[in-house]
């Protein structure tokens, strides 16, 4: 056992490791091939530097700074509205092992210079390494639970996490596992995470039941950085007819069209790709170019005989699970009326 090793072990025996590591918050079952990874920090600035060392410091991993042949390619660029404020993404894997990710800061949201921007590095760095969202003060749970910019730096149970996932893997020890159908490789950071219904509905400017009727491949999001890396992200543009309005000027009949991250090949974590003849609760905003988004995974709902399917993995819209829409559709009465009270 190395030095960093020691020193971080001492700690997690401290912090309790036995009850940390049952609660281990994972990004599905993706690894690095080993504790030593290679980053390159290509425009993230001061602030993702200052998240790769807030990393390197506090956990087993041994990260190093490198120019190419980079495990982890972190930058800034600005992607437009496309509701993320950052962006991991899983650019080569084998297996459960990833080969190569991307964590991006989309500054048509955030400065890089700003110390929201180290935040949503550290975050999108983090599941470069596996882990998921976790509510516990630190910048994995930044923007879900509390603001990005008072937790941007990981924390006692994310240090635990990457311990457990790591101990073992001091050499390369690849991992075979099979994912279930296509494999999630876009995690983002969602600008706007709304904490209940009423939050919800002020953020929309429309509310609406409407079914799907078309799916079509969008332009992709294509940022170039001055090293020659391209980065590519592709989007859908979803059509859909409105079976009832609840707030805005949308209509009965009418139709609108969804700006889409993603497909079905490139999904993001919870945000699939919608499906012809499928019906939703939706809570949206309009883009610039007349296309409209849903203003966070938790303003969007599935309409199915079994009650509402929520997108959003945690929080209030996960408790929605199985609700029937005319209990739902109530609730938002009252959330109308409140909103409009304020």
């Amino acid at each position: 056992m190395n030095r960093k090793s020691i020193i971080v072990a001492g700690t997690l025996l401290i912090a309790g490791l036995a009850g940390q590591a049952a609660q281990a918050h994972n990004w599905g079952c993706w690894i690095q091939t080993d504790r030593n990874v290679k980053i390159r920090n290509a425009s993230g600035g001061t602030q993702a530097a200052n998240a790769i060392n807030d990393w390197n410091n506090m956990t087993i991993l041994n990260i190093t700074s490198v120019s190419s042949g980079e495990e982890i390619y972190v930058f800034n660029a600005n992607s437009g509205a496309t509701g993320w404020g950052g962006l991991a993404s899983i650019t080569n894997y084998s297996g459960c092992n990833i080969l190569r990710a991307t964590a991006q800061v989309n500054t048509y949201y955030y400065s890089g210079s700003s110390l929201s921007a180290r935040g949503v590095h550290c975050q999108e760095i983090g599941h470069g390494f596996g882990l998921d969202h976790s509510n516990d003060g630190g910048c994995m749970g930044a923007g879900y639970w509390y603001s990005v910019s008072s937790a941007y730096t990981p924390v006692s149970h994310n240090v635990n996490d990457i311990a457990t996932k790591y101990a073992s893997r001091i050499v390369d020890t690849p991992t075979h596992s099979e994912h279930e159908g296509e494999p999630l490789r876009f995690h983002a950071y969602w600008v706007n995470n709304p904490r209940s219904l009423r939050e919800t509905t002020r953020l929309a400017s429309n509310i609406v039941v409407a079914t799907v009727t078309d799916v079509a491949a969008g332009a992709d999001i294509v940022n170039r950085q001055k090293d020659g890396y391209v980065s590519r992200i592709p989007t859908q543009r979803v059509s859909f007819t409105i079976d009832r309005s609840r707030k805005g000027e949308m209509v009965e009949g009418e139709s609108f069209v969804l700006f889409q991250n993603g497909n079905d090949h490139n999904r993001f974590d919870e945000d699939p790709s919608y499906k012809v003849g499928t019906r939703y609760l939706l809570f949206l905003t309009e883009r610039a170019d007349g296309t409209h988004l849903v203003v966070a995974p938790s303003g969007r709902f599935e309409l199915t005989a079994k009650g509402l399917v929520p997108a959003a993995k945690v929080g209030f819209a996960k408790e929605l699970a199985g609700a029937r829409l005319q209990d739902v559709m109530s609730d938002l009465t009252q959330a109308l009326a409140q909103v409009d009270a304020e």
